[in-house]
């Protein structure tokens, strides 16, 4: 699957961090692109909460989970028309 950057940008955006910016370089979002692929390719939530367990060193104190995030990201991805 090829997404292009900026669609890679506007996924995570929405999902993750809105204030997520270029200025994070580019091996950064090169990252989160393979992350946000495997999401996507991703059997189910589960699964795909697996993949970016680790984005994180503790989800509940942001008052979030990779599970709710790995949905986020999903549900971006098709608002996107991505997949």
């Amino acid at each position: 699957m090829n997404i292009p950057m900026e669609t890679v940008k506007s996924i995570y955006r929405r999902a993750i961090d809105p204030r997520a910016s270029d200025g994070e370089g580019n091996v950064w979002w090169a990252s989160v692109a393979e992350d946000v692929v495997a999401v996507l390719r991703a059997e189910d939530t589960a699964a795909a909460a697996r993949v970016i367990a680790w984005w994180h060193h503790d989800w509940h104190e942001v008052g979030d989970s990779p599970r709710a995030a790995a949905s986020r990201i999903r549900c971006a991805s098709r608002a996107l028309r991505v997949g």
